[in-house]
């Protein structure tokens, strides 16, 4: 079809502009209007100061280890677990209650305490990532400083909670630990005391020197059992760990990308409505 026509017939890009002009020029006093109204929300938002700064901080939390009970107990299952399973961490953190907490727990900028509080209760939340001791955690506040006074909060929240657990899981490691140093020290006393009696005995004989013998403490089951289970459970309680708020969250401005989105848009539009007003104004002169 393009080859039927000849290349010298088609309109000029001055013919294509006269005729949208056309179509366009009644509508001249609608686009100033509109070009009007832009430059004034233009100035409006250019003269007006500047809006709060929000910043976000994102972290993550190590989940501390422990000896679960039923592993001390009757030695089955893995010998370490988590102190809190991720889903029911963030779920923790994520709870109104433990949100007002951390908040009001935060050594915020005073000048902007209130802000702060009110965007930390809103905004703290945690996601569960492809891990068994590792959670995702993101929140707001009015600067960045607020941002690490809130998450400095949240964990000596969550050092206290989880503490506590850790606390709760040990107890028995260590009541194990006493119980099996209280029955050594019972061995061994008792194998002191038959030392002293047989050389006792010894010593009246005159007919020969008298010598001890060795201890036979280290051959006893019993003895060697409760050796390995202090062993053991002392492993344990070193290779238990706390849990772990990452110091230093990843911070980025929200408020400060939006506002300047705002004024691109803003600006940009203004000038494609002034480009077409006087595009207009010129070829409805000519």
């Amino acid at each position: 079809m393009v080859d039927q026509y000849d290349a010298d017939s088609a309109p000029g890009m001055w013919s294509v502009l006269k005729f949208i002009a056309k179509r366009v020029r009644s509508f001249k006093w609608l686009i100033g209007g509109a070009t009007l109204v832009v430059a004034a929300l233009f100035l409006a938002v250019e003269r007006s100061p500047p809006p709060a700064e929000i910043w976000t901080g994102k972290t993550k939390v190590t989940i501390g280890v422990a000896p679960p009970v039923s592993f001390v107990l009757q030695r089955t299952g893995s010998p370490l677990a988590p102190l809190e399973a991720p889903r029911q961490l963030v779920a923790r953190i994520s709870a109104q209650a433990f949100k007002e907490k951390v908040a009001r727990r935060a050594a915020f900028d005073p000048k902007k305490a209130d802000l702060s509080r009110g965007l930390v209760i809103s905004s703290l939340r945690g996601a569960v990532l492809d891990s068994d001791r590792e959670i995702a955690v993101d929140l707001s506040a009015a600067s960045p400083g607020d941002v690490r006074a809130a998450t400095t909060a949240l964990a000596a929240e969550l050092g206290e909670a989880h503490g506590a657990l850790l606390e709760r899981y040990l107890q028995p490691v260590r009541a194990q630990i006493e119980d099996a140093k209280a029955r050594l020290a019972l061995i061994e006393n008792a194998n002191e005391a038959l030392n002293e009696r047989l050389l006792s005995a010894k010593s009246g004989d005159t007919s020969g020197p008298v010598m001890a013998g060795p201890s036979v403490t280290p051959t006893l089951p019993a003895w060697t059992e409760l050796k390995d289970r202090i062993q053991l459970n002392e492993n344990l309680t070193e290779l238990s760990e706390p849990t772990v708020v990452w110091p230093e969250p990843a911070l980025s401005s929200i408020a400060s990308r939006a506002d300047g989105s705002l004024r691109q848009s803003l600006a940009a539009g203004l000038v494609m409505l002034v480009a077409i007003f006087l595009l207009t104004l010129a070829l409805g002169k000519s």
